[in-house]
C-alpha cells in the first residue's frame, strides 16, 4: 500500500499501482455513493472495505446518527484514515480480518447474525483484494454456501453444499428446494 497526495491535498491509497478511490475527486465519489444508497434502513451499517476512506466519511456526513463498522484486511490503511478523518474516531470502528475464518470469530459477525445491520460494499476500494472482499460480503449478507449452511443448522436442515457453486452468491431460488425437501414440519417452512 502506498499513498499519494492529490490536488486537494487529500491522501489517496494505492494498491499494486491502482487507486483505492478516485484520484481526481475522492470526496465527490464517496458522496455520490453515499447518496445513491437512499435511506439507510438501520442504525448500524457494516461496510466491506476501507480503501482511502472517503466513502466512509461521506456516509458519516449523510447520516450523522449512523453507527459505522468497516471490515478491512489491510491494516496500513487505518492510521491514514484516522489522520485524515479524526472527527470520525468515535463513530467508525474498523475490524481487521485476514481471512474469512477471522470474520466468523468476531463479535461483529455475531452482531450481523442477531441484529442484522445493513451490510454495504464499495467495490472501488477493494483493489487487488476484490475476491477476498466479495467473499466477506457474501458471508456478511448470508448469501454464501457456508453462511446459508450455518443458518440452516439452526433448523436442523442438512444441506449438501456440493449442489451449489460455492463461488456465487446464493438466492432464495437456490435454497428453496433444500427447504422444501427438508424433514422440517410444514408449518415451520
Amino acid at each position: 500500500i502506498t499513498f499519494s497526495e492529490n490536488h486537494e491535498s487529500a491522501l489517496v491509497a494505492f494498491e499494486e499501482g491502482h487507486a483505492l478511490a478516485s484520484l481526481r475527486d475522492p470526496r465527490g465519489e464517496g458522496l455520490k455513493w453515499a447518496y445513491s444508497l437512499g435511506v439507510i434502513p438501520s442504525e448500524h451499517v457494516v461496510v466491506a472495505g476501507l480503501g482511502a476512506g472517503f466513502h466512509i466519511a461521506a456516509l458519516a456526513d449523510v447520516d450523522a446518527q449512523l453507527k459505522i463498522t468497516v471490515v478491512e484486511s489491510r491494516e496500513s490503511l487505518i492510521p491514514v484514515f484516522r489522520s485524515q478523518f479524526p472527527e470520525l474516531a468515535e463513530r467508525v470502528e474498523v475490524v481487521v480480518v485476514q481471512n474469512v475464518s477471522d470474520l466468523f470469530k468476531t463479535d461483529l459477525y455475531q452482531e450481523i447474525i442477531h441484529n442484522r445491520p445493513y451490510v454495504l460494499s464499495f467495490k472501488e476500494c477493494w483493489g487487488a483484494q476484490s475476491s477476498f472482499f466479495a467473499e466477506l460480503f457474501a458471508h456478511m449478507t448470508g448469501r454464501s454456501v457456508e453462511s446459508v449452511k450455518y443458518h440452516f443448522e439452526e433448523f436442523s436442515i442438512n444441506m449438501k453444499a456440493l449442489y451449489f457453486n460455492s463461488k456465487q452468491l446464493l438466492s432464495i431460488k437456490d435454497v428453496l428446494p433444500v427447504v422444501e425437501a427438508s424433514v422440517m414440519p410444514e408449518n415451520k417452512k
